[in-house]
Parts: structure tokens; C-alpha cells; sequence
């Protein structure tokens, strides 16, 4: 026998199944997650808009907040990570939408986190690029308590009153003890290969307030910077906000 000629055919076939093998992978698909912002059934506005519960006014003016461990969860329960951290603010359109290249497949749902887990809460924004979901530019940082996880502010009145006593609403969260897991169900997010797919991640701030079982008053409880005795309640708008989520092509 050539072995000379055996070993040069061995690794000629090698080349061919490997090569065949690389041309079969599968390509990955583009997903993108799109944030978007309701108060109810309303799109959420900064510009003088004007909302009411039937019992109260009130406007929003500013949304902020950080998520992190985006994962999307395949029929067998199997989570595929798709982000580390992204920060949303809903008057920044460089900050409402991210993308990430997945493997194509077949998704029941999303699982996140709001805020940021305690490793990456002990983080300086200082240690990234502005451009960095951490980085400086979010102005999302307290230098006793580390990263701000929601900020969400406005004022509410009385219906009627013009907002001549209106209260000022601010709610601040942060520290590890307001870090809070969704997990997400709804139609499956089909991923083709090669493709993109989108979809919106909705947050109705007026579930963030009314949903049972542990409403917020927004006149008794309008204001909280996560720390002493106003901990409790951003325990309770922690708590809240994670329910305020959904997803919808």
C-alpha cells in the first residue's frame, strides 16, 4: 500500500467534511428589542400630555432605567443570552432599542432583569466608554449607592386643579434590594436564519401604579431615593414596575 498517497486522500477527505460541515452551520438571525412606552392604553409623552386614573392627573417627564440579562427561553425552558445590560431612556432615541445576532429558532418568551445584578452595581461609570450602557452619559449613579436602577419622575394633582397644588412624584430606585426578575410569555419569537426580527418591549407605567395587590398613591407615596425610611417603597415601586411589562411583534 502508498501510504504516502493513503494519508494525502485521508486529508484531502478531512478538508471536505469539515469545510461541508462549516458551509452547513447555521447562520444566526438579527434580533432587536424596541422599547415602548404607554400610561394605559396612551403612549407615553413628555410633551404636556396630560393623564388621568378617573381620580388623579398626572404627567410624566422623565424615564430612565437599566436592564440587564436578556435572555430569550426556547420551548424546553433552555435560556439563550442575547445582552448583558442595556439602559432605556425614553427621551433619548439612542437608548430605546438594542440588537444582538441569535441562533434561529423558535422562542416562548423573554426573561430579563430591571436594574443591575451586585457585580455589575459595583461598577464605577467612569471604568466605560460613554457610549456604554454603564457608562457615564446615563448621569444614572449615586456615589453612595451606586447605579440609580429606575428613575421616574412627573406630578400629579387632584382632577380639576389645574396642578396649583400639585404633588411633585419621584421615584428613584436603587441597591441591590430593588433588582427584580420578569420572565415574559406570549406568542413565540420566531428567529430565521440569516434574518432580522424585532419586537417591542412595552412598559405601562399606569400598571407600575394600579396593579394589584400593592398600588402606589401617588399623593401619599410620591417620592423615594432608596434609602432610610424611604426603602420600603422603593421596595413596593420595584416590586410594581417589574409587573408593568409586556412583548408584541
Amino acid at each position: 500500500m502508498n501510504y504516502t498517497n493513503f494519508f494525502r486522500y485521508a486529508a484531502v477527505l478531512f478538508l471536505l467534511v469539515t469545510f461541508s460541515a462549516a458551509c452547513k452551520k447555521e447562520k444566526p438571525g438579527n434580533f432587536t428589542v424596541n422599547l415602548q412606552a404607554y400610561v394605559g392604553s396612551q403612549p407615553l409623552s413628555f410633551s404636556n400630555t396630560i393623564y388621568n386614573d378617573g381620580n388623579t392627573e398626572f404627567y410624566f417627564s422623565k424615564l430612565k432605567f437599566f436592564a440587564s440579562h436578556f435572555t430569550l427561553v426556547r420551548a424546553d425552558n433552555v435560556e439563550v443570552k442575547i445582552k448583558d445590560a442595556m439602559f432605556f431612556d425614553w427621551s433619548d432615541n439612542s437608548w430605546k432599542s438594542f440588537s444582538a445576532d441569535v441562533d434561529a429558532g423558535t422562542y416562548k418568551g423573554l426573561k430579563f432583569y430591571v436594574g443591575l445584578d451586585p457585580q455589575q452595581n459595583a461598577t464605577n461609570p467612569d471604568d466605560y466608554k460613554s457610549t456604554e450602557p454603564l457608562g457615564p452619559k446615563t448621569g444614572m449613579f449615586w456615589d453612595w449607592m451606586k447605579h440609580i436602577f429606575v428613575l421616574l419622575e412627573g406630578r400629579a394633582d387632584t382632577l380639576g386643579q389645574n396642578f396649583i397644588n400639585s404633588k411633585a412624584l419621584r421615584y428613584h430606585t436603587g441597591t441591590d434590594t430593588c433588582y427584580r426578575a420578569v420572565v415574559l410569555t406570549g406568542n413565540n419569537i420566531v428567529i430565521n436564519q440569516g434574518e432580522k426580527k424585532s419586537i417591542n418591549l412595552n412598559v405601562d407605567l399606569l400598571k407600575a401604579f394600579k396593579e394589584p395587590p400593592a398600588p402606589i398613591d401617588m399623593f401619599t407615596q410620591s417620592e423615594t431615593q432608596s434609602e432610610g425610611s424611604e426603602l420600603p417603597l422603593a421596595i413596593q415601586f420595584s416590586d410594581q414596575f417589574a409587573k408593568a411589562f409586556s412583548y408584541s411583534e
